[in-house]
C-alpha cells in the first residue's frame, strides 16, 4: 500500500527489498520491515506537498495566461476565476471534459509530471507572447 502512495515501480519496490537481502516482504523480520516502512512514509508526505505546489503553480500559469487571453476576466471573481484556469488546465491535459459524473474537478487527479509539463507550456506561452508584443510595439513606434 505505501509502495503505491509513494509512486514506487514494482522494479524500483524489488530493488528496494534486495538491499534488505530479500525478495519478498513476506521475507522481512520485524525489525526491517517497521524500517521499510518509516522509510516508504517518509517519501509520502513530500509527494503530495511537491503535487500540492506544482498545482498552484500551474493554477498561477493558466491564471496568468487567461489575464492576457480571456475577455472579461478581471471581472470575474478569484472562485470563477479558479475555476476556469482548473478547466483550461484539464482540457490542455487532454480531457474534454474536465468535470467527472459527480460535477468534481479532474484537475486534482493529474500527476505530478503532467502538472509540471503544462505549467512549463503556460509560462512559455506567456513569455512568447509577451514577446510578440513587446516586439509589435517596438515596430509601431518606429
Amino acid at each position: 500500500m505505501l509502495r503505491g502512495q509513494v509512486g514506487m515501480t514494482q522494479d524500483e519496490y524489488e530493488t528496494l527489498l534486495g538491499s534488505y537481502g530479500v525478495e519478498s516482504s513476506k521475507e522481512l523480520t520485524e525489525r526491517q520491515l517497521t524500517a521499510l516502512c518509516g522509510f516508504l512514509q517518509k517519501h509520502t508526505g513530500n509527494e503530495a506537498a511537491d503535487k500540492d505546489k506544482q498545482r498552484k503553480r500551474l493554477l498561477a500559469a493558466v491564471c496568468a495566461f487567461c489575464e492576457d487571453v480571456v475577455p472579461g476576466w478581471e471581472k470575474m471573481d478569484d472562485v470563477h476565476r479558479i475555476r476556469y484556469a482548473k478547466s483550461i488546465a484539464c482540457r490542455a491535459a487532454g480531457w474534454e471534459e474536465p468535470w467527472d459524473s459527480h460535477g468534481r474537478s479532474r484537475f486534482n487527479t493529474m500527476g505530478i509530471d503532467r502538472l509540471r509539463s503544462l505549467t512549463y507550456a503556460f509560462q512559455k506561452r506567456k513569455k512568447d507572447m509577451d514577446g510578440v508584443v513587446e516586439a509589435a510595439d517596438g515596430v509601431l513606434c518606429i
